[in-house]
């Protein structure tokens, strides 16, 4: 069983955009202090990709830049659920959420 599923991956403001439905067991955020549900989450994570000498590809992120948001809360991991919260992402929610992205 799949722990994620990357929905788009596309390009916007010189930096490529991944979205992906993903489980989270839940539990205690320590960066915010709040509670977080378990269930399956929508995140959208900007990025650029460098290439180096032999092949070698990284993946830069920046630290707080991509958002997310609980789809889907559930009491277990199943293939169903995830593909019924993969069926609920749409182009506004995507758009939604970019607008919350910070680009660097």
């Amino acid at each position: 069983m799949a722990d994620k599923f990357i929905v788009k991956d596309f390009e916007m403001n010189g930096m490529n955009v991944e979205v992906k439905v993903s489980y989270s067991l839940g539990g205690m955020n320590y960066f915010t202090y709040n509670s977080e549900s378990r269930g399956y989450y929508i995140h959208v994570q900007p990025y650029k990709c460098s290439n180096f000498d032999g092949g070698v590809v990284m993946r830069e992120t920046g630290a707080f830049t991509g958002v997310k948001m609980l789809l889907v809360e559930v009491t277990r991991k199943s293939t169903k659920k995830l593909q019924e919260a993969v069926d609920m992402v749409t182009d506004e929610m995507i758009d939604r959420l970019l607008k919350q992205c910070k680009f660097n």
